[in-house]
């Protein structure tokens, strides 16, 4: 009787292990992405200390204005959010950001595809006369926020977040409904 009782025991913890690993598979709850090299780290944090974006950990976490680790999902500008750059030019943009430009066609490119957890900076560039605010619809991802003026570069450096499909639009009224939004693909 005492080993039915163990092996039924077994087969219970067993189950649930499969359970909570198939869960997690699913729900984008293992971190896959790769680490970032040292060297996007130490280009990473040149970046913030010459135009006054968010640090970055030697981990590869991205810092807010408190030194801790920034939050994506609080109001964009608080002191726990990743910061926006000041305006940069084309040769402070790091070499492995996302480089959108938005303008009353839209962004390009609309869409692109990133690893959760990576390291990730997207620089934003109004490519026409009117200001612009690149924005998420997610609510996970409301700190992620940039706005440029006319002919402006800018740039947010964040952590992205679990695998997913994530929309994002111009939050200036109006801009919107008339095509400026994208997508970022988490994998």
């Amino acid at each position: 009787m005492e080993n039915k009782n163990k092996v039924a025991a077994g087969i219970i913890v067993a189950v649930v292990v499969v359970a909570v690993a198939v869960y997690l598979g699913f729900s984008g709850g293992f971190n896959t992405s790769v680490a970032p090299t040292q060297e996007e780290v130490q280009e990473q944090q040149k970046f913030a200390e010459d135009t006054g974006a968010s640090a970055v950990s030697e981990q590869g976490e991205v810092l807010n204005r408190i030194g801790e680790v920034a939050q994506n999902d609080v109001e964009p500008g608080s002191p726990e959010a990743p910061q926006q750059s000041n305006p940069i030019s084309e040769s402070q943009i790091p070499e492995k950001a996302v480089k959108l430009s938005v303008s009353a066609s839209g962004f390009v490119p609309a869409e692109f595809t990133v690893k959760a957890g990576e390291l990730l900076t997207i620089s934003i560039t109004s490519s026409d006369q009117w200001t612009h605010v690149f924005a998420f619809h997610d609510p996970s991802m409301s700190a992620v926020a940039v706005g440029v003026g006319p002919g402006e570069t800018r740039a947010i450096t964040f952590n992205a977040p679990k695998a997913g499909e994530y929309q994002f639009y111009c939050n200036v009224p109006g801009h919107e409904a008339r095509g400026e939004v994208g997508k970022m693909i988490v994998k």
